[in-house]
């Protein structure tokens, strides 16, 4: 099923969006797999212990949240800045989603207001949007807050982010998130959450999650 933006869009004035997945594979050039083994490697001089119970771990953002569970803050953040500027040289071979730069065309054309959140570091996000042009269409990145990864989606805080710095109900946005946590953080938010099935298998999670809607192109 392909996004009707104007009927999702209907009475909306926020679309959020999330950023690996819905409008770039980000680590398409850099796999997250090795991101992931190589926090684990760094986590193994802290940690050896930990290091051996995450050494499986193919999501970096889920060996972040193992490191905030155990280790002091200056560790994590240490991980944090590593896992950061990963994410910089990724997004140097991202992939673009097919779609999304039409997308997000068509709503600011619309007057509604583009803002992404994401569990990536803004940081990265900023580069990404700067070296396709996108970065004046977007207006609000809210990313990883540094060091706390326990506000990562899940969670909602992303979310309220952006409707605090854009003066938004949560009723008048709308959010386009490729995972279960996206849509669960949207749904804890009280936002209207569509789910992007990028992968086979996908749309039944999205759906069972709670999504309002399941696409499979933009």
């Amino acid at each position: 099923m392909k996004l009707d933006l104007q009927a999702a869009l209907a009475g909306k004035s926020l679309l959020l969006l999330d950023f690996d997945g819905p409008i770039c594979s980000v680590f398409a050039g850099y796999p997250a797999s090795q991101i992931a083994a190589e926090l684990v490697e760094s986590l193994r001089e802290l940690a050896p212990q930990l290091a051996d119970g995450l050494k499986d771990e193919q999501d970096p953002m889920e060996v972040l949240r193992g490191a905030a569970g155990s280790l002091p803050r200056a560790q994590v953040d240490s991980i944090d800045e590593q896992l950061s500027l990963a994410e910089r040289s990724a997004v140097e071979s991202a992939e673009p989603t097919p779609g999304m730069v039409d997308l997000i065309s068509t709503a600011v054309s619309a007057g509604v207001t583009v803002a992404i959140v994401s569990n990536n570091s803004a940081g990265a996000i900023a580069k990404y949007l700067e070296h396709h042009d996108l970065d004046e269409a977007i207006e609000v990145i809210i990313g990883r807050p540094f060091g706390l990864p326990e506000k990562m989606k899940p969670d909602p805080y992303l979310l309220s982010e952006a409707l605090k710095a854009t003066g938004t109900d949560a009723q008048q946005a709308c959010f386009i998130g490729d995972s279960v946590t996206d849509v669960e953080a949207g749904n804890n938010a009280g936002v209207m959450t569509i789910g992007y099935a990028n992968k086979e298998g996908k749309a039944k999670r999205l759906r069972d999650a709670g999504a309002s809607l399941v696409v499979e192109s933009f």
